[in-house]
């Protein structure tokens, strides 16, 4: 879980490597040695958050948001 949230924390910040996470998850997978499950999220409900953000996130916004998308990933692995 914490790979996956640092992953989402930087892809809220910069928008570069967001783009990266949206269209080439599988790089990201293999990069950060992800598990099934953290896989499945990944390309699922994070990419989903992660399409919803503004481009960019401002950065007064980037700690709300980051908390934000943390939280929905401790529910859907809790």
């Amino acid at each position: 879980m914490d790979k996956l949230i640092e992953i989402t924390n930087k892809a809220v910040a910069d928008y570069g490597f967001r783009q990266i996470v949206q269209w080439s998850p599988e790089d990201i997978i293999a990069q950060w040695q992800l598990s099934t499950r953290e896989a499945e999220l990944l390309t699922g409900v994070v990419k989903d958050e992660l399409d919803r953000l503004p481009i960019p996130v401002e950065p007064p916004d980037v700690p709300q948001e980051q908390e934000r998308v943390a939280g929905i990933i401790r529910q859907a692995l809790g």
